[in-house]
Protein backbone atom coordinates (compact mmCIF):
# COMPACT_ATOMS: atom_id res chain seq x y z
CA UNK A 1 0.00 0.00 0.00
CA UNK A 2 2.91 2.26 1.27
CA UNK A 3 4.23 1.78 -2.22
CA UNK A 4 1.42 2.44 -4.19
CA UNK A 5 0.87 5.98 -2.85
CA UNK A 6 4.65 6.29 -3.43
CA UNK A 7 4.68 5.59 -7.00
CA UNK A 8 1.66 7.56 -7.28
CA UNK A 9 2.82 10.40 -6.56
CA UNK A 10 5.72 9.94 -8.43
CA UNK A 11 3.36 10.08 -11.52
CA UNK A 12 1.69 12.96 -10.27
CA UNK A 13 4.68 14.91 -10.51
CA UNK A 14 6.47 13.34 -13.74
CA UNK A 15 2.84 14.94 -14.90
CA UNK A 16 3.42 18.25 -13.31
CA UNK A 17 6.28 18.44 -14.75
CA UNK A 18 5.73 17.70 -18.07
CA UNK A 19 2.72 19.90 -18.14
CA UNK A 20 4.49 23.20 -16.91
CA UNK A 21 7.93 21.74 -19.36
CA UNK A 22 5.22 22.03 -22.11
CA UNK A 23 4.25 25.24 -21.09
CA UNK A 24 7.35 27.02 -20.74
CA UNK A 25 8.60 25.45 -23.95
CA UNK A 26 5.36 26.88 -25.72
CA UNK A 27 6.27 30.14 -23.77
CA UNK A 28 10.03 30.18 -25.23
CA UNK A 29 8.55 29.37 -28.82
CA UNK A 30 5.80 31.91 -29.16
CA UNK A 31 8.77 34.56 -27.85
CA UNK A 32 10.96 32.91 -30.41
CA UNK A 33 8.28 33.13 -32.93
CA UNK A 34 7.87 36.96 -32.06
CA UNK A 35 11.28 37.82 -32.23
CA UNK A 36 11.05 36.38 -35.89
CA UNK A 37 8.54 38.74 -36.89
CA UNK A 38 10.21 41.94 -35.14
CA UNK A 39 13.10 40.80 -37.14
CA UNK A 40 10.92 40.64 -40.16
CA UNK A 41 9.81 44.02 -39.43
CA UNK A 42 12.76 45.73 -38.75
CA UNK A 43 14.44 44.59 -42.55
CA UNK A 44 11.45 45.88 -44.08
CA UNK A 45 13.48 48.70 -45.52
CA UNK A 46 15.08 49.46 -48.79
CA UNK A 47 18.08 47.97 -48.14
CA UNK A 48 16.64 45.31 -45.79
CA UNK A 49 15.26 43.06 -47.91
CA UNK A 50 17.90 40.37 -47.91
CA UNK A 51 18.13 40.11 -44.73
CA UNK A 52 14.59 39.42 -44.56
CA UNK A 53 14.98 36.76 -46.72
CA UNK A 54 17.46 34.98 -44.29
CA UNK A 55 14.05 34.57 -41.79
CA UNK A 56 12.24 32.82 -44.64
CA UNK A 57 12.01 29.08 -45.74
CA UNK A 58 13.17 28.96 -49.54
CA UNK A 59 10.03 27.49 -50.36
CA UNK A 60 8.10 30.18 -48.66
CA UNK A 61 4.73 31.31 -50.35
CA UNK A 62 3.94 35.25 -50.57
CA UNK A 63 0.39 36.23 -51.49
CA UNK A 64 -0.18 40.27 -51.99
CA UNK A 65 -2.10 42.34 -53.50
CA UNK A 66 -3.98 39.18 -54.77
CA UNK A 67 -1.28 37.64 -56.50
CA UNK A 68 0.47 34.20 -55.12
CA UNK A 69 4.26 33.81 -55.45
CA UNK A 70 5.62 30.02 -54.57
CA UNK A 71 8.95 31.15 -55.78
CA UNK A 72 10.36 32.97 -52.94
CA UNK A 73 13.65 33.22 -54.78
CA UNK A 74 11.71 34.79 -57.71
CA UNK A 75 9.28 36.68 -55.66
CA UNK A 76 12.60 38.24 -53.16
CA UNK A 77 13.79 39.62 -56.36
CA UNK A 78 10.91 41.26 -57.41
CA UNK A 79 10.80 42.99 -54.45
CA UNK A 80 14.77 43.64 -54.53
CA UNK A 81 13.85 45.63 -57.78
CA UNK A 82 10.77 47.47 -56.88
CA UNK A 83 13.13 48.59 -53.82
CA UNK A 84 15.53 49.91 -56.28
CA UNK A 85 13.42 51.86 -58.33
CA UNK A 86 11.97 53.41 -54.95
CA UNK A 87 15.35 54.29 -54.17
CA UNK A 88 16.39 55.76 -57.67
CA UNK A 89 13.30 57.48 -57.52
CA UNK A 90 13.15 59.17 -54.18
CA UNK A 91 17.33 59.03 -53.14
CA UNK A 92 17.38 59.88 -49.16
CA UNK A 93 13.55 58.67 -48.70
CA UNK A 94 13.38 56.54 -45.88
CA UNK A 95 11.00 53.80 -44.85
CA UNK A 96 9.78 52.90 -41.27
CA UNK A 97 8.06 50.20 -40.93
CA UNK A 98 5.93 49.12 -37.41
CA UNK A 99 3.97 46.19 -36.21
CA UNK A 100 1.45 46.09 -34.00
CA UNK A 101 -1.15 43.40 -31.74
CA UNK A 102 0.84 40.35 -32.57
CA UNK A 103 -1.21 37.08 -32.05
CA UNK A 104 0.72 33.79 -32.29
CA UNK A 105 -0.75 30.37 -32.08
CA UNK A 106 1.90 27.13 -31.61
CA UNK A 107 1.12 23.73 -32.65
CA UNK A 108 4.13 21.75 -32.12
CA UNK A 109 6.63 22.74 -34.89
CA UNK A 110 4.06 25.17 -36.70
CA UNK A 111 2.92 28.90 -35.76
CA UNK A 112 0.74 31.27 -37.30
CA UNK A 113 0.77 34.48 -36.53
CA UNK A 114 -1.48 37.87 -37.48
CA UNK A 115 -0.41 41.33 -36.89
CA UNK A 116 -1.00 44.93 -38.48
CA UNK A 117 1.74 46.29 -39.85
CA UNK A 118 2.33 49.99 -41.27
CA UNK A 119 4.72 50.87 -43.66
CA UNK A 120 5.80 54.44 -43.20
CA UNK A 121 7.59 56.26 -46.53
CA UNK A 122 9.28 59.48 -45.85
CA UNK A 123 10.07 61.17 -48.63
CA UNK A 124 12.94 63.53 -49.75
CA UNK A 125 13.20 66.95 -49.44
CA UNK A 126 12.90 67.84 -53.47
CA UNK A 127 9.94 65.33 -53.15
CA UNK A 128 8.54 67.19 -50.60
CA UNK A 129 9.30 70.67 -52.30
CA UNK A 130 7.67 69.09 -55.87
CA UNK A 131 4.22 68.50 -53.44
CA UNK A 132 4.70 65.55 -52.27
CA UNK A 133 3.40 64.24 -48.82
CA UNK A 134 6.30 64.23 -45.85
CA UNK A 135 5.07 60.69 -44.92
CA UNK A 136 2.77 58.08 -46.91
CA UNK A 137 1.41 55.49 -44.44
CA UNK A 138 0.29 52.19 -45.79
CA UNK A 139 -1.61 49.87 -43.74
CA UNK A 140 -1.77 46.24 -43.77
CA UNK A 141 -2.96 43.42 -42.17
CA UNK A 142 -0.91 40.29 -41.92
CA UNK A 143 -1.15 36.39 -41.56
CA UNK A 144 2.16 34.30 -41.57
CA UNK A 145 3.21 30.42 -41.23
CA UNK A 146 6.18 29.66 -39.43
CA UNK A 147 7.96 26.14 -39.41
CA UNK A 148 10.89 24.97 -36.87
CA UNK A 149 13.22 23.70 -38.95
CA UNK A 150 16.16 22.17 -37.19
CA UNK A 151 15.58 24.24 -34.31
CA UNK A 152 14.96 27.77 -35.83
CA UNK A 153 11.42 29.26 -36.97
CA UNK A 154 11.34 29.92 -40.75
CA UNK A 155 8.52 31.86 -42.47
CA UNK A 156 6.88 29.31 -44.36
CA UNK A 157 3.75 31.45 -46.07
CA UNK A 158 3.37 35.28 -45.52
CA UNK A 159 -0.19 37.18 -46.51
CA UNK A 160 -0.55 40.26 -47.11
CA UNK A 161 -3.68 42.36 -47.12
CA UNK A 162 -4.73 46.01 -47.36
CA UNK A 163 -6.64 46.99 -44.19
CA UNK A 164 -10.35 48.53 -45.03
CA UNK A 165 -8.86 52.14 -44.82
CA UNK A 166 -6.05 52.09 -47.38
Amino acid sequence: MKLLKLKNIGTYHLVIMALLFSFTAKADDIEDVEAVINMYIDFETYDGIDDQAELMASDRTYIVNGVRYSNNDRSMELQNASNRVSKRAFPGAVRITTVEDIKIRINGDAAIASFYRVINNINNADSVKAGASVMNSIYQTVSMALFKRDGDWKIVHTHISPTINN
